[in-house]
């Protein structure tokens, strides 16, 4: 009986479609390819489609039968696939590309500014449940806008005047 295959051209198990094991075995590819869809945030269900398996099947092999929970190994591809791009990038900043050296410098400064921004709600909320800003008093507008302005004047950087 000749052999039939799908349109990618991997073999097709003789008992696809029927009841019971296809004898699916997790290979180098397939983990990594169930990784990526992952860190792609791909459905478990359309990742088992795309490896010709069932969810259960899915679950069994490359989640030991519910013993990873889908969301670590979510975090956990995304992290390492994030690490892998890294390497990469560093090693394009060592050989001297400009384009690389770029992004690496715009990565870490919204590393910097997502790691600010984080403490300062953490900071934030503690202040806050101490102490809240009283109510602006009539004419605090026009107090503001006077101090920007004498700021503005005084600053030879803001006004372009040599002191």
């Amino acid at each position: 009986m000749p052999r039939e295959f799908d349109l990618l051209g991997d073999p097709i198990p003789d008992n696809h479609g029927k009841p019971g094991a296809n004898g699916h075995t997790p290979t180098a590819e397939s983990i990594n390819k169930v990784r990526g869809l992952l860190a792609a945030d791909v459905d478990l269900k359309d990742i088992a489609l795309e490896l010709g398996i069932t969810a259960p099947t899915l679950r069994k092999h490359y989640f030991q039968s519910g013993k990873i929970k889908v969301k670590d190994a979510k975090q956990r591809a995304r992290q390492e696939l994030r690490a892998k791009l890294m390497l990469k990038l560093d090693e394009q900043v060592d050989k001297g590309n400009v384009s690389a050296i770029k992004t690496m410098k715009q990565i870490l400064d919204e590393e910097d500014k997502a790691a600010e921004f984080k403490e300062l709600q953490q900071g934030n909320s503690s202040a806050d449940a101490k102490k809240k800003d009283p109510p602006m008093a009539k004419g605090k507008k026009d107090q503001l806008q006077k101090a920007a302005a004498d700021a503005w004047e005084s600053d030879p950087l803001l006004s372009g005047r040599p002191n």
